[in-house]
């Protein structure tokens, strides 16, 4: 029997993530929403961003607007500072952005109980380098209290695509790079400020018909090549603690226990993730759930049958 952990959530062959800086303009914001609810209905595509907030531009009823976006599964939230004043750069002490992180990381834990806040957008940063480049440098984790994910440093196994969302880009452009994060079964990272109608609104930003277009696409690539839509914050844990885990493998009175080693490294915010462990099997097997019950899970056309497990699980 091989039993393996799958590079992605779910077994999908790639990963898919928005994010969105400035996520603080209510009517694009509601567009976005409803883009994606209709992708999901008519794909059954989930597609989840993660929104950066600036707390000094949140106003009730945008926060109302976030607070639904995370109830339904569609965002995640991330800090991107407490004014926007502070920018990542070498003229800017590290101790203030350090503050400025620790106290927008602290409202918007206030703002959205239950939601860990873990990713930090710093505000401003080069825009003159490619690919991970301009991902380490423009998205780094907030360290505050040590709870933050380094999303984006190196990955030793991993392609990350870092793709700048502009008004002025054909739709091609973006379906190409979907189609790239297919073919090189990376990780694609699209980055936006928002969507607009506003013809004069062009630095990091896209129009809404193209990014429906876009959104629509992806889903239907989704089902179709098994890419994991999911968020920066939720594709990023998930890949750190992939990269420092091991499997041990017990058998004991006919049932197979399977346990998730995590290096020490790992960042505390990413224990919690769930990885997929693979099962090869032509049968279905019967995991043992720490509640007592049992849930019996029958492979897909390939023969694999996948469980999303914290630490252990138990099967035979």
């Amino acid at each position: 029997m091989d039993i393996k952990l799958c590079n992605y959530k779910n077994g999908a062959s790639c990963a898919f993530s928005f994010t969105l800086d400035d996520g603080c303009y209510y009517d694009s914001s509601v567009k976005m929403m409803e883009i994606f609810e209709d992708v999901y209905n008519k794909t059954g595509t989930k597609i989840k961003a993660t929104t950066g907030i600036t707390v000094n531009f949140m106003h009730e009823r945008v926060i109302d607007f976030w607070r639904l976006g995370v109830e339904k599964g569609y965002f995640d939230i991330a800090s991107h500072t407490v004014g926007h004043d502070v920018c990542y750069s070498s003229e800017t002490p590290y101790e203030v952005r350090k503050a400025d992180a620790e106290n927008a990381q602290k409202l918007l834990r206030e703002m959205f109980p239950g939601q860990n806040v873990n990713t930090f957008f710093y505000a401003g940063g080069p825009r003159d380098e490619e690919g991970i480049s301009v991902l380490a440098d423009h998205y780094l984790a907030c360290r505050a209290n040590m709870d933050g994910i380094n999303h984006a440093g190196k990955i030793n196994w991993l392609l990350i695509d870092c793709f700048t969302a502009m008004l002025k880009r054909p739709v091609s452009d973006y379906t190409d790079f979907i189609d790239t994060v297919v073919k090189e079964k990376g990780w694609g990272v699209q980055m936006n400020h928002w969507i607009t109608t506003k013809e004069e609104d062009v630095f990091h930003s896209q129009g809404v018909a193209c990014f429906d277009e876009e959104c629509h696409y992806l889903g239907k690539k989704a089902q179709e090549c098994g890419i994991w839509t999911g968020s920066f914050e939720e594709v990023g844990a998930y890949l750190r603690r992939y990269e420092k885990s091991t499997l041990n493998i017990t058998n004991q009175d006919g049932k197979t226990k399977v346990e998730i080693i995590t290096d020490s490294s790992v960042p505390k915010a990413a224990l919690d993730t769930e990885l997929t462990i693979s099962v090869q099997s032509q049968e279905n097997i019967t995991v043992y759930n720490k509640d007592g019950s049992t849930t019996i899970l029958a492979p897909n056309k390939d023969g694999n049958v996948y469980i999303n497990v914290s630490d252990y699980v138990i099967f035979e």
